[in-house]
């Protein structure tokens, strides 16, 4: 039975706007419209969904304007314990106006009955947490003024996640998660991508890399190529979801490797907000929709749908 990809997304309130403004897009946006953003919201949910994948309906909360919500990559980590119980990292937010995130979540999650807990150092989940295949994660903090996971997070949280883990450390300015320079695909044949801007490793973490994962392919990005997240482009089984702008350099390898490229023009959510289809979404890596089945209300995304059907 082949693994269901569930993806964690939590829409934008109709008042959603730019509060923490802390990465390079959002410091030097204009005022966000809130209706677009979540039209470009709904289209990214409904492309998950004719993609083959499921979307995990977070709803905001209706009391607290929590902006950085919408990024859910940050929002923790799913995995199974040794029982086969679902349980669940809550994140620790270094930027201050995404502290609180970590109680609307938890209150989300307890209605499914999720055993849940929060890491002491700053961990931004999957912002941090790379997927290389085989059972392996990259766990990337940074070194500069956008830091935002701490180095001591990967030994407090790599072994609940994946057998083989390594730590790998990369320059906080302009780059601010993993997943802004660092990306794995795995195509149904040959070797999985690797898509990685070495401008924004520190000392050999280029060498780091080709150490550890083997039989695989790199693909070296450009500076350029890398802010304009080539590296957040979401697989979702066949189908690479891009934020537009990806250079056609890029865009060929996928296509090359069997990929069909869908893009789509996140201009407030990502061309302001700073965050496109990987940052917008949180891979639960071995959930199963049984997992969070609610009979009194829906909490799975259909395409079409409303994002006002799914309340707190």
């Amino acid at each position: 039975m082949s693994e269901e990809m569930i993806f964690l997304m939590s829409p934008p309130r109709r008042d959603w706007a730019l509060r923490g403004r802390q990465n390079f897009r959002s410091r030097q946006a204009d005022a966000v419209d809130a209706g677009a953003a979540r039209r470009e919201w709904s289209l990214l949910a409904d492309t998950i969904v004719e993609a083959g994948g499921h979307v995990l309906v977070l709803p905001p909360d209706p009391h607290q304007a929590l902006t950085g919500m919408i990024y859910t990559a940050e929002a923790g980590e799913f995995y199974r314990d040794d029982e086969d119980r679902a349980c669940w990292i809550l994140p620790h937010m270094a930027a201050p106006h995404r502290v609180d995130e970590a109680a609307w979540i938890a209150r989300f999650l307890d209605r499914f009955g999720v055993t849940m807990w929060r890491p002491e150092a700053r961990w931004e989940a999957q912002g941090d947490a790379i997927r290389a295949g085989e059972g392996r994660i990259i766990h990337t903090f940074g070194s500069g003024p956008d830091a935002r996971t701490e180095r001591g997070a990967y030994s407090a949280v790599a072994e609940f996640l994946s057998a083989e883990h390594l730590a790998l450390e990369f320059i906080a300015d302009p780059w601010f998660h993993g997943n802004t320079f660092l990306n794995v695909y795995a195509p149904r044949r040959g070797a999985r991508l690797v898509f990685v801007c070495e401008d924004a490793l520190v000392g050999d973490g280029y060498r780091t890399l080709e150490q550890a994962l083997g039989d695989v392919e790199f693909v070296d990005i450009t500076r350029e190529e890398s802010l304009a997240y080539a590296t957040n482009a979401l697989q979702v089984d066949d189908t690479i979801i891009a934020p537009s702008g990806i250079s056609s350099r890029l865009v060929g390898v996928w296509e090359r490797a069997g990929f069909e490229v869908v893009s789509l023009d996140l201009g407030q959510l990502f061309g302001r907000g700073g965050g496109a289809p990987v940052c917008l979404t949180n891979r639960l890596w071995g959930a199963r929709r049984q997992d969070f089945e609610d009979p009194s209300r829906d909490v799975f995304w259909r395409s079409g749908a409303a994002i006002d059907d799914f309340r707190a």
